[in-house]
């Protein structure tokens, strides 16, 4: 059975109402992906549980202000996004480290990308170079690419601008293409 996004305005309706019942249903039906994105996001699996906790405690302390102008989904995943990005940042620690690479020619890979994402191997080589992101980047490949929201819901589950997704998107991607030319060319470890 699917669910609906109406099913989800009433079960905020109800927790707003106090009834921890419904806020536990909403729980159990958003907690699965919010820990899958957290994870690829932190890359550790205490991280992403802790995360996921706070962000589920936070949004039940905070049901009463959410004002139903994004979906719930949306609402929860930006709180469990702040808090991985809390356990992650440390003070003085900058992100968007990667320069601007206008102009400069992407070598091609040959091989087809549908053989290749077949492979496992190159699966994991994925996995990898997404670690080796800027948390700000990772961030909006792996809501973009890796989760399929769309650019407004991606763009407002970080709390940023379309444009401003789209350019951490497009930057990130980069990144991982160019970190994944070692794969593609022999050169990967």
């Amino acid at each position: 059975m699917m669910r609906s996004a109406d099913d989800d305005e009433q079960l905020v309706a109800r927790s707003q109402s106090g009834d921890r019942a419904a806020f536990d249903e909403l729980a159990a039906r958003h907690s699965t992906r919010l820990r899958r994105v957290l994870f690829r996001i932190t890359q550790d699996c205490d991280a992403a549980y802790d995360a996921v906790q706070e962000a589920l405690l936070r949004a039940w302390k905070n049901i009463g202000r959410f004002e139903g102008r994004s979906q719930f989904s949306t609402w929860l995943t930006r709180i469990g996004i702040n808090e991985a990005y809390r356990g992650l940042r440390r003070p003085g620690e900058e992100t968007l480290e990667l320069t601007d690479q206008v102009g400069e020619r992407i070598p091609s890979w040959g091989a087809q990308p549908d053989e290749i994402a077949e492979s496992h191997e190159f699966l994991a080589a994925i996995e990898h170079a997404l670690t080796e992101l800027p948390l700000d980047y990772r961030s909006a490949v792996v809501l973009r690419d890796v989760e399929g929201l769309s650019t407004a819901e991606a763009a407002g589950v970080l709390g940023i601008g379309e444009r401003a997704l789209k350019s951490r998107v497009h930057r990130g991607r980069l990144a991982l293409r160019s970190k994944l030319d070692g794969y593609f060319t022999g050169g990967y470890r």
